[in-house]
């Protein structure tokens, strides 16, 4: 089977149903239990080897969300083998979380209807076992006129049930409320997506199940023939940043205009509406079934993403907020090493080798301590690429060692970096300190503070060098700070402002 067919039976049409999900409505002697209708085909069915595989695609994911609360993500569903590398980043995030209650929202790719609907079983089945669900909440949600029981719409359906083996795997003692998402207008994705978010607990998240664009001749959408890795990515990139920007008009907008071929635009409709103003928007990870080998005669999307929000302490102050706490100052021999490892990284990289091995470099105390950083990249004094961790998620030589590959080929607003290019290219490594909350704007110094604007579910940061390099005072650098979030340029006078300050080197 060549890779065009193996994508296409990644995706919608090689759903094959399993001896057991005939008895779909096989009842144990005190359960109706919905059978797996997908192991063996979509996911292997044997169990220690289904779990052995969750476990190394969660090994392989990095979890960014460890002073975060996660309250929703955005999760593909094709075979294991093209979108469980995309999934783990999500679910990775739920890593060391408690979750009591998943509310799992998935498109229907086999049965149309309007609304949404809850089967009417007990729990869901998987070779990792039974996962229940919370009953009282789906008789209380299944009162709306909105969401009912299509029966036929579970029998075959996919995109929920692969969910479920990553849940098992990450969590213990918790409950569903599964939600099969039919047609439907934004006014039916409003209602619905208040309903859920009237349920959803403190301890509880919303999982939303959706592959983005399905290019090629059999999936009938074949919208542009030249540079097509670049424009499937141009157009997942609008639709998925309409979603971090919780737009549920828009998300209506983006379909009718554009047609993308995206299986979960409903669902990821409906989610918008159902998480919490305050909450922010990030992508974690996206590629294309494409990539695997070059070939995009048919191509299926996958992304992960996150949303979140910055708990509160007891006093109601972020946690974010670290007064009088400043970084031990790096020797010229630790940033030596950092820009070593960061150009031995791009180079690699760039170059279709992989990464570096840490354990080559000489790794003080210092560099394996948590720290945000960024790498920047300029090519004849051009900026080329600039991606980083305002917060200490991993070791800063790991940090650094991301990041540069990061900026090299994730920087949406460049092309990635190509090998001919890299002999004209400087690196310039920024590791930041604590975040400060300040509370005015008067605090800030131009040039020598970076700073975080954060205004409702908008966010905006700068360097401390993009006032020094565009020549800024405080208020011209406040005032495109606010523009960069997508705001106005008075937005700071009322905004959150949490401050930082960066040790600044590079190879010139």
């Amino acid at each position: 089977m060549n890779i065009s067919k193996l994508t296409i039976a990644a995706c919608c049409f090689f759903a094959l149903l399993c001896a057991a999900c005939q008895g779909d409505k096989t009842m144990d002697k005190q359960l109706k239990i919905r059978r797996s209708a997908i192991a063996g085909s979509w996911y292997t069915a044997n169990k220690s080897a289904l779990s052995k595989e969750m476990e190394r695609y969660l090994d392989q994911a990095k979890n960014i969300s460890k002073n975060r609360k996660v309250n929703a993500l955005i999760v593909p569903h094709a075979g294991y083998a093209y979108s469980g590398r995309c999934a783990a980043y999500s679910y990775k995030q739920l890593e060391g979380k408690k979750i009591n209650r998943v509310f799992i929202l998935a498109p229907s790719h086999y049965v149309a209807f309007k609304g949404a609907s809850i089967a009417d079983v007990d729990a869901y089945e998987t070779p990792l076992g039974f996962v229940s669900l919370d009953k009282k909440v789906v008789l209380e949600l299944q009162k709306s006129p909105l969401i009912g029981n299509i029966s036929q719409a579970h029998i075959r359906e996919h995109s929920l049930e692969i969910q479920l083996p990553f849940l098992q795997t990450i969590l213990s003692n918790f409950v569903i409320v599964p939600l099969i998402i039919g047609d439907v207008s934004p006014d039916d994705a409003i209602t619905i997506g208040k309903l859920i978010a009237e349920k959803v607990g403190q301890d509880d998240i919303i999982i939303a199940s959706g592959d983005f664009t399905h290019y090629g001749s059999a999936f009938g959408y074949m919208p542009f023939k030249s540079n097509i890795s670049e424009s499937i990515t141009k157009l997942d990139t609008g639709f998925l940043d309409l979603i971090l920007a919780k737009d549920t008009n828009g998300i209506f907008d983006y379909v009718r205009k554009t047609g993308i071929t995206c299986c979960g635009k409903w669902v990821f409709a409906v989610l918008t509406a159902a998480v919490p103003e305050n909450t922010i928007g990030e992508k974690l990870c996206y590629y294309k079934s494409g990539d695997m080998e070059n070939d995009y005669q048919h191509s299926v999307s996958y992304a992960a993403a996150e949303f979140y929000t910055i708990p509160k302490t007891k006093n109601g102050k972020d946690k974010m907020k670290q007064k009088n706490n400043v970084a031990t100052p790096l020797t010229e021999e630790e940033k030596k090493s950092l820009l070593k490892i960061a150009r031995d990284t791009l180079t690699m990289h760039v170059e279709g080798k992989g990464k570096p091995d840490l354990t080559n470099y000489n790794l003080t105390a210092r560099l394996k301590e948590k720290a945000g950083a960024f790498v920047t990249l300029h090519k004849k004094g051009q900026l080329r690429g600039c991606i980083g961790y305002i917060e200490g998620v991993a070791p800063l030589a790991e940090t650094v060692r991301e990041n540069a590959c990061n900026a090299s080929t994730e920087d949406r607003r460049f092309p990635p970096v190509q090998s001919s290019e890299l002999k004209d290219i400087d690196i310039e490594v920024s590791v930041m300190s604590p975040l400060s909350k300040i509370d005015s704007p008067e605090d800030v110094i131009a040039g020598k503070h970076g700073v975080i604007l954060k205004k409702g579910w908008r966010q905006g940061v700068f360097l401390p060098q993009v006032a020094t390099e565009q020549g800024w005072d405080r208020e011209t650098f406040l005032k495109h700070l606010g523009l960069k979030a997508g705001l106005d340029m008075n937005a700071y006078k009322d905004a959150e402002l949490f401050i930082f300050t960066a040790e600044v080197f590079g190879e010139k």
